[in-house]
C-alpha cells in the first residue's frame, strides 16, 4: 500500500525569490525608462501582456517560457513562472502583482543573470502604464532592479540604455491597427 506524504501543520514559510540586500561586492542598480506611446492605454496593456509579444520572433537558442500557476493559468497571470533564456543569460522568475491596465510585476529568482552570475543579477522588472498627456496616448514606465558588481555598474547602465531605448517604438509598431482604439 502506497503511503501519502506527511501532512505539515502550521503556516507555510514563504520567502522572496531574491535576497533583500545585494550580496557582498554588488550594488542594487535601479534602471528606469519612460516612453510616450501614441496608442491607448488598453492597447499598450494588451501588447505588454500578450505572451506572443515576447515569445514570437525569438531567434534560437533564445526563448521565453510561461509555466502554469497553481490555478492553471498561464501567460501574464499572478503566480505564473517565466523564463527568458539564451546564451549568456537566464532570467527566471514569477509574476507578482498585476493590476489590469496599470501595473505588472515580475520578480526574478536568485540565480538569474546576464553575461555572468558574477556580474549582473536582475531581481525585479516592473511596468506601469497610464494615460498620456494627449488623448489616445499612453505613458509606459519600466523599472529594472539588478544586483550589479560594483566595478561594472557603468557598463550595465550603458547597456540598459541601449537595450531599452527602442522598446517604446517596438510597442507602437507592434500594436495591430484594430488594437489602436
Amino acid at each position: 500500500m502506497e503511503q501519502s506524504a506527511p501532512r505539515i501543520e502550521g503556516p507555510i514559510l514563504s520567502v522572496a525569490p531574491f535576497p533583500e540586500q545585494p550580496p557582498p561586492g554588488f550594488v542594487r542598480n535601479v534602471y528606469e525608462h519612460r516612453w510616450q506611446i501614441g496608442r491607448s492605454r488598453a492597447a499598450v496593456w494588451a501588447w505588454l501582456c500578450d505572451p506572443a509579444t515576447f515569445v514570437d520572433g525569438q531567434i534560437p537558442p533564445f526563448r521565453v517560457e510561461f509555466l502554469r500557476n497553481a490555478a492553471g493559468d498561464t501567460g501574464f497571470s499572478e503566480g505564473v513562472y517565466n523564463a527568458h533564456v539564451g546564451p549568456l543569460m537566464s532570467f527566471s522568475g514569477v509574476l507578482g502583482v498585476i493590476e489590469v491596465e496599470r501595473y505588472r510585476d515580475l520578480q526574478y529568482c536568485y540565480g538569474s543573470y546576464a553575461v555572468s552570475h558574477a556580474l549582473f543579477r536582475p531581481t525585479r522588472l516592473q511596468f506601469w502604464v497610464d494615460d498620456g498627456p494627449i488623448d489616445g496616448t499612453t505613458v509606459m514606465q519600466l523599472q529594472l532592479d539588478t544586483d550589479v558588481r560594483r566595478r561594472a555598474e557603468g557598463v550595465w547602465v550603458a547597456a540598459m540604455g541601449l537595450f531599452w531605448r527602442r522598446f517604446g517604438s517596438w510597442c507602437e509598431r507592434g500594436i495591430p491597427n484594430d488594437w489602436r482604439r
